[in-house]
């Protein structure tokens, strides 16, 4: 291992003289000054000196981005100009490359090999290692050409919808099927907010679906251990039993003539309210003005819902109790 050589005052290296020590620091070490062969003076530290990383105040460098490299070919680029503009300390030059589209680079860029053409070269080695797709459909999509960009290591496909608009998908997600269309799929099949007033989601009151968990094949009825069947019914936050029967028709019944007794002046009113019929769409507002207790009848002697000790909800039909209360 050979030893490194002390710096001495009147060594060279490259363009530089070493002048002797300067009275200025850089991290705690002495700089040294030294004349370049242009006339300019640079501080350098010792080690950047005597390793050779400094070879020129930085005239040398200049020299090279300066160089008139017209007509001279990189990979599919051909120098045509040299512009005023610059990237870092490199004068850019427009090239032609052989596809026929036009880019810039600087000479070291060229030289060093980092940039051989306008970005066809890279697009083609992409399409050859990926599998190609173009033209394939995928539920609306229509593939048209690989990106350059990677998600989780698979190629970005640039694709059209049938809906006109284009969009960019990977190319699991389009092979596996989760990546379908642009989103319009989903902005079509996307459900209508829910309404709510006083704690009841209105939508929830006509819905005719079944939920997953019902057995009983009726909503509010429910086969008890015995055999029978049990009837009951959650409206405004408040649970209310109807009663429990032998004849699951008789539940059923007792579900339905609740419903029309809570339910039907409840709906009737906020349609009324917010101007619209029971088949017809609901309001965006969620409010409805119903925020005054009032006008459903919370405070009148006409609410027919008030909680009474001896009242049955129907003539003739069991006790319509909620939380140990019978309720009318």
């Amino acid at each position: 291992m050979s030893k490194r050589v002390p710096i001495q005052t009147g060594m060279r290296n490259g363009k530089l003289t070493v002048l002797g020590p300067s009275d200025q620091f850089r991290r705690g070490c002495r700089l040294w000054e030294c004349r370049c062969d242009c006339g300019n003076h640079v501080f350098l530290e010792p080690y950047k000196i005597t390793g050779g990383r400094v070879i020129s105040c930085g005239c040398a460098r200049k020299g090279r981005s300066m160089a008139d490299i017209a007509g001279q070919r990189f990979g599919r680029l051909e120098a045509v100009e040299r512009l005023p503009e610059k990237r870092g300390s490199g004068y850019l030059w427009s090239c032609r490359c052989d596809c026929g589209n036009m880019t810039v680079a600087t000479v070291n860029q060229l030289r060093n090999g980092q940039i051989t053409s306008c970005g066809c070269a890279k697009r083609e080695a992409l399409k050859k290692r990926s599998k190609d797709i173009a033209e394939q459909r995928f539920g609306r999509l229509i593939a048209l050409e690989p990106l350059e960009k990677r998600m989780q290591g698979s190629v970005m496909w640039r694709c059209r919808c049938d809906c006109g608009k284009e969009c960019e998908a990977s190319y699991n997600s389009l092979v596996s099927g989760n990546t379908r269309s642009c989103g319009c799929i989903k902005t079509e099949h996307e459900q209508p907010p829910l309404h709510y007033v006083d704690g009841t989601c209105v939508e929830m009151l006509t819905r005719k679906k079944l939920m997953a968990n019902n057995t009983s094949g009726h909503t509010g009825v429910q086969a008890t251990a015995d055999g029978k069947w049990s009837a009951r019914i959650v409206f405004k936050r408040k649970r209310y039993y109807l009663g429990t029967y032998s004849e699951y028709d008789d539940a059923v019944k007792a579900r339905e003539l609740a419903e029309e007794k809570l339910f039907g002046e409840f709906l009737a009113d906020y349609y009324a309210k917010t101007d619209v019929s029971q088949n017809g769409s609901l309001p965006v507002s969620s409010d409805a003005g119903f925020n005054d207790k009032s006008r459903l009848g919370h405070n009148s002697s006409e609410n027919q819902y008030k909680v009474k000790r001896s009242t049955r909800i129907l003539e003739n039909k069991p006790l319509l109790k909620m939380e140990g209360r019978i309720c009318e």
